[in-house]
């Protein structure tokens, strides 16, 4: 007999195949059925550990806050140098976009932004953090001389998003018709060149 898994575990899964069924399908394509089947599970036992879909979106919410902009923040609190730590900080987010499609669906999606203003509320805010972590390690960069004096700090981690945001858009879009990595690096070199 298999040993039981954890109610942790299992809400991971959970969430793992909510952003699988999102990658593949769309927001719209999530239902608990869908969700189910793709955890390999019972709908009954879906619920077990969520009261339903708005919880699930809720945990998405939660994941991408960890993996993203968690992850930027311990980045950015670590002791490398500013634009050592700006280059992680874009690489490790575009793998995540990568190794995850269902993120920037489900980011980009108004039935997330529209359908739920609580939810919205919070992805904002954690995109918030972001830009001010990200302008956090900017600053430090000017501050060191590695980036040019007189750029704005905030505007720059903006541009520095959307380059993200923007690639997430168009790859997501054209439904992974381009190595994204790859575009990544042509971007994140283009970026040195107008910092600098």
């Amino acid at each position: 007999m298999k040993p039981k898994k954890s109610t942790r575990i299992r809400k991971e899964e959970i969430v793992q195949a909510a952003l699988e069924v999102i990658g593949t399908r769309g927001v719209k394509a999530l239902t608990i059925a869908a969700i189910a089947e793709a955890a390999g599970m019972s709908e009954a036992n879906i619920y077990r550990h969520f009261g339903g879909k708005d919880d699930i979106y809720f945990a998405l919410a939660d994941f991408i806050g960890t993996v993203v902009m968690g992850k930027a923040a311990t980045i950015a609190a670590g002791s490398r140098k500013p634009m050592e730590k700006l280059e992680t900080i874009f690489f490790s987010h575009i793998s995540m976009i990568d190794e995850h499609p269902g993120l920037p669906r489900f980011i980009f999606s108004e039935d997330v932004h529209l359908g739920n203003p609580r939810l919205a509320e919070n992805i904002a805010f954690r995109m918030g953090s972001y830009v001010e972590t990200v302008s956090g390690v900017i600053a430090a960069g000017i501050n060191e001389g590695d980036l040019r004096p007189g750029l704005s700090p905030r505007e720059t981690a903006l541009t520095f998003l959307g380059m993200i945001q923007f690639t997430a858009l168009r790859w997501t879009i054209g439904g992974a018709s381009f190595d994204i990595k790859a575009e990544a690096e042509k971007l994140w070199n283009n970026f040195l060149l107008l910092v600098r």
